[in-house]
Parts: structure tokens; sequence; C-alpha cells
């Protein structure tokens, strides 16, 4: 599968305060998010690599092991369980909460950095160290952002597909979607054309039981793009129940923790960073009833394994739990784990080394002929395709009919002035003039008409085509990354994209990729 990358600058797209700071090594938020490697050399003498974790290997491999023979990995996959069972292996960790169909494509870029520095840190050690890990979050509790995917349909706009779910306040792994998976796949199955592996990409999310939640067709689709590179797969409830241990001392400890918070917050403020966080924000959410609840002060622990850490805690347990010597996050995450810094040193937690995931955005053939051929630039889309057909049509667009349709009233009225002389010089030459005069008017009427079909037909052609340009390229003014889902890309190129995007991964690039497919 042949391929392009180019880079451009990522601040002329835009992204968090946290994010852009962080990649231009702004001195300002070393003591809350360290300070960006610039290659592996520089990773490896700030990671924990000898740290203790809450879980052994010996531990943690057969929980590994049956995430992945329950979702179909293969047997690089299970080579990687291996080496961590042996004690050696370090792991490159990332995560996000599941979504519809795989979520954002922000996802699989996530996984395609993680894999890529995992082969930078062992070409340099000479010997396989690192492994690339994905925690699937289904402990999150929020079916609204994950119950959607959008895609670019047949008249080129971005559709959402949802499935009919009530919100319930369960976690996503506690809310079975395989009975709607079908009526979703079929909405997704018009939307695609039908190429190469189209339908071996919609299997990929086929259920396999009633009960199956997102996060069972996130591993898959991981899996299957990225498994040959030994990527491991887990959810927060197949750990071992050893890694629980630690969170009822951690709730116990929601004083202290709020009050390193707050100043932390005022200072990042005052830094200018956006931060949004509630200080008060919950630490712990407990299950009870089948609900995910949130914990306020003085509320007991009945047992360990029914709590599940808020988004500041997630990855100091995360963290605490397994060998993560780096972890790939988002833009978004940068904001928040500003505010987590302080508290890794406050708990006792190894930090790993934060590397930004890879920014892209994938371009078809056509889709990279279109912008070629306009000569645009990504953000020149973000005005949206009205506004970008217009400037490329211009005001002058029907001169030429306007000129014609000026014509045929001169002629009229020529016409008019010439048939009143002849009434009074040769009445007779008036139905000679007559004729001339509907002959003509039906010509220049015809060639009018085909004048306007072939600009109408012009113009509802360029719209179309600047409508899909900029809805697959910045779908609502936004990067495609954070919209549109991998499943149109892998329907069109297979597992083999996922190649692809780990060439196009730098994890010590600070640009924006445009990676031609």
């Amino acid at each position: 599968m042949t391929h392009s990358l180019r880079h451009i600058p990522i601040r002329t797209l835009g992204s968090s305060p946290a994010h852009l700071r962080y990649l231009e090594e702004d001195p300002d938020l070393e003591p809350f998010l360290g300070r960006r490697p610039r290659n592996v050399d520089d990773l490896l003498r700030r990671a924990p690599k000898d740290a203790r974790r809450l879980v052994s290997p010996a531990q943690l491999a057969p929980a590994l092991r049956r995430y992945a023979e329950r979702h179909e990995a293969g047997e690089e996959v299970l080579a990687s369980v291996d080496r961590v069972a042996s004690g050696e292996a370090q792991l490159i960790v990332t995560g996000q909460q599941p979504g519809l169909f795989g979520g954002p494509l922000y996802t699989v870029h996530k996984v395609a950095t993680a894999v890529r520095l995992a082969q930078e840190i062992n070409a340099h050690a000479g010997r396989p160290l690192a492994i690339p890990l994905f925690w699937n979050h289904t402990d999150d509790h929020d079916l609204e952002e994950a119950n959607r995917a959008y895609f670019v349909n047949n008249h080129h706009e971005v559709q959402r597909i949802r499935l009919s779910l009530e919100r319930s306040g369960e976690a996503l792994r506690d809310i079975g979607i395989g009975h709607k998976l079908e009526q979703g796949l079929a909405a997704v199955t018009d939307l695609l054309p039908h190429n190469e592996f189209r339908d071996q990409t919609l299997e990929t999310f086929a259920a396999r039981h009633p009960d199956e939640h997102f996060g069972d067709g996130l591993a898959r689709l991981l899996f299957r793009l990225f498994g040959r590179f030994g990527l491991l797969v887990i959810e927060p409830r197949d750990l071992p129940r050893e890694a629980f241990d630690v969170l009822p001392r951690w709730w116990s400890m929601a004083e202290q923790i709020q009050s390193t918070i707050r100043p932390t917050i005022e200072v990042l403020l005052e830094l200018g960073l956006e931060i949004t966080m509630d200080p008060g924000a919950t630490l712990m959410f407990q299950t009870q009833g089948g609900r995910r609840t949130a914990m306020v002060e003085g509320d007991p622990v009945h047992h360990a394994t029914d709590l599940s850490p808020g988004v500041l805690l997630r990855p100091l347990w995360q963290d605490a739990c397994l060998p993560t010597i780096a972890s790939v996050v988002g833009p978004g995450e940068l904001a928040y784990l500003s505010v987590a810094g302080p508290l890794y040193r406050q708990l006792g937690v190894p930090a790993p080394v934060l590397v930004p995931r890879a920014s892209l955005t994938l371009v078809e053939p056509s889709i990279a002929k279109l912008l070629k051929r306009f000569g645009w630039e990504l953000t020149d889309l973000d005005v949206g395709p009205e506004k970008l057909f217009q400037d490329a049509v211009g005001d002058d667009s029907n001169a030429t009919e306007e000129t014609l349709e000026g014509l045929i009233q001169r002629l009229g009225s020529d016409l008019d002035q010439l048939a009143t002389d002849l009434e009074q010089r040769d009445p007779q030459l008036l139905r000679a003039l007559e004729r001339t005069r509907d002959k003509a008017q039906e010509e220049l009427g015809r060639l009018l008409a085909k004048l306007r079909n072939s600009r109408q037909n012009r113009e509802g052609t360029g719209l179309r085509q600047i409508r899909r340009l900029a809805n697959t390229l910045r779908p609502r003014g936004r990067p495609q990354e954070r919209v549109l889902t991998v499943v149109p890309f892998m329907a069109a190129h297979g597992p083999q994209l996922g190649d692809v995007l780990v060439a196009a991964a730098d994890p010590f690039t600070s640009s924006h990729g445009i990676l031609e497919l």
C-alpha cells in the first residue's frame, strides 16, 4: 500500500494551549507535565523503568491473555503476553473510552503512535524491551459520547449514526449493544462503497453475542489493525483483584488530594492554561445496583472491586498497576494531566514520560486531486463548503448568460423598431420579419437554456465536489481525526492501513501530518 506524508505546523490548525505549549517545551509546564522527549535516549533517561507496581507481571499476564483470546487476537499478541510474564517488558500505554464503530480517528492515531514508539525503543535497545498497550476504558459512563459515529454519506454530508439505547447511568461495559448492532451496521453498509475490504471491516463490529458492549468491537478493531505489532489491550474490570486494593486508601485520602488539586488549578490558570475542571470534581465512582455513581465525602467502601477512579485518578491508577514507561496522550488529556501531575508525587505513583499522539489527516487519492485542483490547504476548508463554493465561483459566474439575455432584449427592441418602419414603408414584409423574430428568439432562447443548464450542472458538480472535500478533511470545520471514524478508510485499504498509520505516527514530531493514502 503506497502512501506519502507531508507536515504542516500544528499551530496553523489550532489546538489546546497545554498541547501547543508542551510541544514547544514551555519550561513553565515542566513541574506539571515534565518535558516532551526529543528522542528515545531522552525518553529512556527519564522513564521509570525499574519502579515497583501494584500488580506483578505474574498477576498481569493471565489477565492480558484471557482478554486477548476473548477478542480473537493473534499469535503476536500472545507472544507479547509471554514477554510481560517474563518480567522484562516495559509498556507504552495509551487509552480511550470506546465509541461506536471505533469512535473518532484519534483513537487509532494514539495506538499507532504507541506502536511506533515501542518500535523506536526496541530498535534503540537492540532487543524487545517495550510493548504497546491500549487501556480500553469501559468504566466510563458517558453514553452520549460513546453512542455516535460520524461518516460522510452519499450526498457528501456529515451523517451521525446512533444506536437506539436508553441512558441509564451504567458503565459502558455494562450496556449490552449486541442486539442493536445489526441495525447500525445496516446503516453503515449503505454509506460505504462496495470495495475490497468492506465486508471484512463490517464483520469486525458484528456482535458475537447479545450482551456485547462498545469495548468489544473496539478491541477487535485494534487487534486487526495493530495486533501483528504485538499490541496488548485491557479493560479496567479485567485487571486482577490486586489492582483494586489501593483504591479504598486513595478514597480515604480524598480531602488531602482535593487540597492539592485546588492550588494546582490556580497556578495553571495564572500560567494561561484553559482548565475547565471543577476543583471539586468527583475523584471516585462506585458501582451500585448496576449504576456507576459518584462518591461523596463520607461514602463507605463496600468492596474495592466496586470502585472506579474519576478522570484525575484514572491515569494514576493505570500507572500504579502497569509497568508504564511512557504514555501516549492527546491534546485534551494534557490539560487535565497538568492538574494530575502533582498527585503522582503525593500518592507515590511512578510518573511516565508523556508523548503527544501523532496528529494526522487521512487523504484518499480522489480527495488529494480535488485539493490540488482547487489549490487549497486544510485551513482554507474551515469556512465550510458553501462559502468555499461562492469563493471558487465568484460573482461573474453567469456573466455570459447575462450578456446573451441583454442581446435578446436588444434584438427584441430593435426588431420592434424595424417593424414600425416596415409598417410605413412595406407592410407586406412584416410577416417575414415576424418569422425572422420568432426563429432568432427561439434559437437564442435555446442557446440561453443550454448555457444555464451547463452552468447549473457545473455548479452542482462543483458544489458536490467541494462539499465532499471539506466534509472529508475538515468535517464541520473541525479536525478530521476528532469527528470521522476509521471504518471507511479500513474498508478501502484493509488491515494494512495499520502499517501505514504506524509509519506515519512519528512520536517525536511536533507537526501535523497530511497522509495521502
